[in-house]
């Protein structure tokens, strides 16, 4: 019997599944790779119920790549649509799994590294197993844990890592712990460079969105036009309006209206006396009627309402 062969009897794959699953009941080629807590890929041909799968906690870093199919996630309380080629990575504290427990069809990949430390409290240390610099785990180990649960959509580049690891960890040829361990490392170098570059781009867009706010908010009764704030920050019109559609959820007059109307709430709580027509002015509206209307199609409130609902507040906790 091959290797192959031999190692494709430690696997019990119930009908309507296929793959391989080493976990600490079942390690397989982990014994040699202690710092690997499961590694797993499995393509389900069937919805499969398994409450293995449910919301859980792992002592290590639990990473995920979807090959095929779609699975509902969650990350702590955060809801999630796990499509082909995304991938998800959960520090230890991150409770994450299918709410249902439900295994859909498809194929799903996941790694859990065990480090030897990684807390809230404590940096990333992954052990002696790894050849990668202090500074560099203490980087990436910030990266991780400065979202709550990261996915990373349409990461395809991450697909030949789960690849890699399956076929040395089936195989077992001569000198396999050593690939492996170089995999995991190369795995987490792009991951590393993945999260660097994406926090960057994040950087950027919040500097893109606060510097747009500042502009805006430095004069609200200006008319503005949204090529000339295109030309202000060095895009054509299409790409600005997408800009600030995908950051804000809103086009660049929709979002400016909307900066009007929290102008307007503040002046109304706290604009010492000011009539809800000089609020209107400051704020940009040509009217009052024009204010009353916004406002009201915005919040679902009249201004007037609104200062009556927070004064009624106001007496009752004072």
């Amino acid at each position: 019997m091959s290797k192959k062969e031999e190692n494709a009897t430690l696997v019990k794959n119930k009908p309507g599944e296929s793959g391989i699953w080493w976990h600490e009941e079942n390690p397989g080629p982990l014994k040699e790779l202690p710092f690997i807590n499961q590694f797993g890929s499995m393509k389900f041909s069937k919805v499969r119920m398994d409450e293995n799968m449910r919301p859980h906690l792992n002592d290590g870093i639990e990473i995920h790549f979807i090959e095929s199919g779609r699975y509902d996630w969650v990350i702590e309380d955060r809801s999630i649509e796990l499509l082909p080629d995304d991938l998800s990575i959960t520090a230890p504290w991150h409770w994450n799994g299918s709410p249902a427990g439900k295994m859909d069809m498809g194929q799903i990949n996941w790694l859990i590294i065990k480090p030897r430390e990684f807390t809230t409290k404590k940096p990333l240390n992954l052990g002696p197993w790894s050849k990668l610099s202090p500074d560099f785990q203490l980087q990436l180990g910030e990266l991780i844990a400065a979202e709550t649960g990261l996915v990373l959509k349409k990461a395809k580049t991450f697909k030949k890592y789960f690849t890699e690891l399956r076929n040395e960890l089936a195989d077992q040829n001569e000198g396999y712990e050593i690939i492996v361990t170089n995999i995991i490392e190369n795995l987490l170098i792009d991951l590393y460079r993945y999260l660097s570059d994406r926090k960057q781009k994040n950087d950027e867009d919040d500097h893109f969105i606060s510097n747009l706010t500042n502009m805006v908010l430095e004069d609200l009764t200006k008319k503005w036009i949204v090529e000339d704030m295109a030309s202000y920050f060095g895009m054509g019109k299409t790409k600005f309006t997408d800009e600030v559609k995908r950051l804000t959820g809103y086009p660049p007059n929709s979002f400016i209206i909307n900066l009007k109307i929290d102008k307007a709430k503040e002046l109304i709580l706290n604009g010492k006396g000011l009539e809800l027509s000089d609020i209107a002015y400051n704020c940009g509206f040509s009217s009052l009627q024009h204010f009353t209307t916004t406002f009201s199609h915005r919040t679902g409130i009249t201004p007037g309402k609104y200062l009556n609902k927070h004064k009624g507040m106001k007496n009752m906790t004072g």
